[in-house]
């Protein structure tokens, strides 16, 4: 598979607090990967190295491009971020015009804004909302606004730090399905920065991080048989996982399952 994103021998500290100290990372396109870890295993900083807002000493090349001061705006052309806080991305007077703020940043006319703009506005059902204030919208509005002006670019990385925790489980369920359904029909390369294992199940990759290093690297279902390591980590399987192997030690069941109906059909035959 082609790499879209290749680290090698990233290393980076603040003051004598050493983050990472040589990791080697590589993410191919299409790749649905989850970054996971406890607080201070360096999933952020990661983030912040690869988009340029950090720098440290590294080899990083994003879609064959190599980061430095040259390469810099034209890679953050390529990549779509949203954040933990939507709040903090807002910087237009509407829905409309905020989406629209990143389109005039690279130069588009007028014209090709305004459809960029009802594209994605209809894709994400949020036409009803075009011409209102963003503080005056849900959290999960909100969320879907930020997610709008990180699309509407037609990245070819789509980063999400955090982008989950503050929506209730209605919204998060109905942005996971967008995602999915782009993520499938435009292999877009997605990475979702999480503490929370809930918000992996969609993705074909996993990676728990621990102090700058990668602990485990591989798919889900393979990731969580790890109880051990996660255990030690403090961090909390999902759900339908961990009742997965509960009934599996019982031999209730034979595999683990994410899906609340699989596991009832099957508990049902």
């Amino acid at each position: 598979m082609k790499k879209i994103i290749e680290i090698k021998d990233l290393r980076y500290n603040y003051g004598t607090n050493v983050v990472f100290n040589g990791l080697n990372l590589d993410i191919n396109k299409g790749e649905w990967v989850s970054i996971v870890g406890p607080n201070g295993s360096g999933k952020t900083t990661l983030i912040k190295l690869i988009l340029g807002i950090l720098k440290g000493q590294n080899h990083i090349h994003i879609d064959n491009l190599k980061l430095n001061k040259k390469t810099l705006m034209e890679i953050r052309k390529k990549i779509g971020i949203v954040f933990q806080n939507p709040d903090n991305q807002f910087v237009g007077d509407t829905v409309k015009t905020d989406i629209a703020f990143s389109l005039e940043n690279i130069g588009l006319d007028k014209k090709e804004i305004n459809k960029r703009v009802d594209e994605i506005a209809s894709f994400l059902k949020i036409e009803n909302i075009l011409d209102k204030e963003p503080h005056l919208l849900s959290g999960g509005e909100k969320q879907k606004v930020a997610l709008a002006s990180a699309l509407v670019i037609n990245p070819k990385i789509l980063i999400l730090d955090e982008a989950f925790s503050m929506i209730d489980p209605y919204y998060k369920k109905d942005i996971l399905n967008i995602l999915k359904k782009i993520h499938r029909s435009k292999a877009l390369t997605i990475i979702t920065i999480t503490h929370d294992l809930e918000d992996t199940l969609l993705s074909n990759r996993l990676i728990i991080l621990d102090k700058g290093n990668i602990v485990i690297d591989g798919k889900p279902i393979d990731v969580f048989q790890q109880e051990k390591i996660i255990e030690q980590l403090e961090l909390d399987l999902p759900f339908m996982v961990d009742l997965s192997l509960k009934l599996k030690f019982y031999n209730l069941v034979d595999k683990i399952y994410f899906s609340t109906n699989e596991m009832v059909n099957h508990l049902w035959k």
